[in-house]
């Protein structure tokens, strides 16, 4: 999927309004992955930190649970109550990346500054499972002394939906309605990604969407540097789409 940059706000506008859905048989109504919705998202929260500053911008479209990497990795709920100047930067994405069933994804791009200084981020975007609509649950920069020229396109790609055999004695009858407050259960990752080869003493996690077809792992190591890698199933493998790297104790000046 491709989305011309100039003027991208606008023509998302129509995206946003309600979230694609479709009406497979048996009657069910469905989400549709789509990747439009995430860089949506991250304008409209870059437009929130230019017009209300980085804490409050940052706080309109933070999910539960929202980290931050700084360095270190710390939670974002209670970093934005504070009231000491926040580091993070307006954001302008150039490509998204989205889980088959639409329930994470990710956007990749670059900020910049007053002063010139600029560099590079990272977005982990969740869907809110009730209001349909896209959170930030993870975020880093790191800083570049030059980026190559922002693209004339943005890039959306949807991951490829795995052929998982049905369960025993499984039809297509509609799936019975989840209880109430019932946990989401994750599946497994549609593919192998590469051990975690962190050094020890390092902060790194791992995640993934809750169909498997989309997984991240962000890592601070013990000097202060950074790692940000993803994948995405396609084409039968869950194939690298971004890793990205900050140095030792790099601070976005702002």
């Amino acid at each position: 999927m491709l989305l011309r940059a100039p003027g991208i706000a606008l023509a998302l506008a129509f995206c946003l309004a309600a979230p694609a859905l479709a009406q497979p048989a048996g009657g069910r109504v469905r989400m549709i992955a789509n990747p439009s919705a995430l860089i949506g998202a991250d304008i409209a929260t870059a437009q929130a930190m230019q017009a209300k500053g980085a804490r409050e911008g940052l706080a309109t479209s933070m999910a539960e649970g929202a980290e931050l990497i700084l360095p270190p990795r710390q939670a974002a709920d209670p970093l934005l109550r504070r009231k000491d100047a926040m580091p993070g930067h307006p954001h302008q994405p150039d490509a998204a990346w989205i889980a088959c069933d639409g329930s994470f994804g990710i956007t990749r791009g670059r900020w910049k500054t007053a002063t010139g200084t600029g560099g590079w981020y990272a977005t982990v975007w969740q869907r809110h499972a009730k209001k349909g609509n896209y959170q930030w649950r993870l975020s880093l920069e790191g800083t570049a002394a030059s980026l190559p020229d922002a693209p004339e396109f943005l890039i959306g790609l949807v991951a490829d939906c795995p052929a998982r055999p049905m369960p025993a004695g499984a039809d297509d009858r509609p799936a019975p309605k989840p209880a109430k407050n019932a946990p989401i259960v994750q599946r497994p990752l549609a593919g192998a990604i590469p051990a975690d080869d962190a050094p020890a003493g390092s902060d790194s996690q791992t995640a993934q969407s809750n169909d498997g077809t989309l997984a991240w792992r962000s890592t601070v190591r013990p000097d202060g540097s950074r790692v940000f890698r993803a994948w995405q199933w396609k084409d039968g493998v869950m194939a690298d789409i971004v890793h990205l790297d900050a140095a030792p104790d790099q601070r976005q000046g702002g």
